[in-house]
């Protein structure tokens, strides 16, 4: 995933209302951009986060976000909590997230959620780079990458997808 996007890449789990990298794989240049193993990251402006909230119920969405400061990162950062949650039905209603420079300038990412063989999303894997827009061709191919990971790996868990009934 990170050859194919030129991106970093991230493994994540959802820990006591924190995003908690697993592990990581960077790009070969030179920039450190993404967290080390074990960092904690907030909910509720990170890609990874935002697939986590999406994955719960709203009621347990919105407790979540009322349990923790949120702290305006960047400029881009959305901390009123209804604004946030209508974000979290479109994460929810396209099947993964993104991340517009709301946790560090400059930064954007994407993160899809990874499906135990219970049907749970337990991780997200991601992507994380200096995408020039969310609208570039680019990024874009890192959204369908990502899902098509997260797919294969929520697959290798024993994740097998229900069918909607007809």
């Amino acid at each position: 995933l990170c050859q194919q996007t030129g991106a970093s890449v991230v493994l994540s789990v959802c820990e006591g209302g924190s995003v908690v990298t697993l592990d990581q794989a960077e790009t070969r240049g030179g920039l450190h951009i993404v967290s080390d193993v074990g960092s904690r990251l907030p909910l509720y402006c990170t890609s990874q986060g935002k697939v986590f909230l999406a994955n719960m119920s709203r009621a347990g969405a919105e407790a979540l976000l009322r349990a923790q400061p949120m702290t305006q990162f960047t400029p881009h950062t959305v901390t009123d909590p209804s604004a946030l949650m209508r974000e979290i039905e479109t994460c929810r209603a396209n099947g993964y997230a993104i991340e517009n420079g709301e946790y560090k300038i400059g930064l954007r990412s994407i993160s899809a959620p990874v499906y135990t063989v219970e049907g749970e999303v337990r991780y997200t894997v991601s992507v994380i780079g200096m995408f020039r827009s969310v609208h570039s061709d680019e990024f874009q191919v890192a959204v369908n990458c990502v899902q098509d990971t997260a797919r294969m790996i929520s697959t290798a868990l024993g994740y097998q997808k229900q069918e909607e009934p007809i």
